[in-house]
């Protein structure tokens, strides 16, 4: 069990890597920023700052080299200790960054990260047809969310804005632990399958050593 776990925490982090260092077409029509806490006088912490700020940066550099603009899906809704809610207060800072508002609709009652991606797609759907999409957040995070999204059949490509490097660590054995918690069905059942084996392999290692 234990060299299971160990097999799935260096694919994870094979994979995280990939996910961070993987660059998403410049064909977008549209950027779902995902949200996090914000601070009590309603602006952004400066980890929810970053995932705009990427946002942003992805979109400048797309209509640099293909002249296309997109629209930002600042995604979050209100929590019970937030003044607004995190999609109200990205709008706000990308307003302030110079967004046109007729760029911006926010998507503003989900409460995790299944609901962001979820929720925000139902709004683009309504808007355009197979529609190109990438998703803003912190590099931490990206694998997890794209195996969330991948499981909803919807597609995206991922920008990572940087954290800091003492709390990499901290974070990504969080995001890790998350990952198994959303398989835990699959992991369970192989898990007892393996205890399972080790016990019929016990019991003929007994039994032939009586006879």
């Amino acid at each position: 069990m234990i060299s299971y776990i160990e097999c799935i925490l260096l694919s994870t982090i094979i994979l995280q890597i990939k996910a961070v260092k993987k660059k998403p077409k410049l064909n977008k029509d549209f950027i779902l920023i995902l949200g996090c806490m914000i601070k009590k006088d309603g602006n952004l912490t400066n980890l929810l700052k970053g995932r705009v700020d990427k946002a942003i940066e992805f979109r400048d550099l797309q209509k640099k080299e293909t002249g296309k603009d997109l629209i930002f899906i600042p995604s979050g809704g209100k929590g019970c200790d937030e003044v607004i809610s995190e999609a109200q207060a990205m709008k706000n800072y990308l307003l302030e960054k110079g967004i046109k508002e007729k760029n911006i609709l926010i998507e503003d009652k989900s409460k995790n990260t299944y609901e962001n991606i979820k929720f925000s797609y139902n709004i683009i759907k309504k808007k355009k047809d197979n529609p190109n999409i990438a998703l803003s957040t912190t590099n931490y995070h990206i694998f997890r969310v794209g195996t969330i999204a991948t499981n909803q059949h919807i597609p995206i490509e991922c920008v990572g804005a940087k954290t800091k490097t003492y709390f990499w660590i901290n974070a990504f054995i969080r995001e890790f632990i998350a990952t198994i918690y959303s398989e835990k069905k699959k992991h369970i059942i192989i898990i007892s399958l393996i205890i399972i084996v080790a016990l019929i392999m016990i019991i003929i290692l007994y039994l032939s050593h009586i006879i």
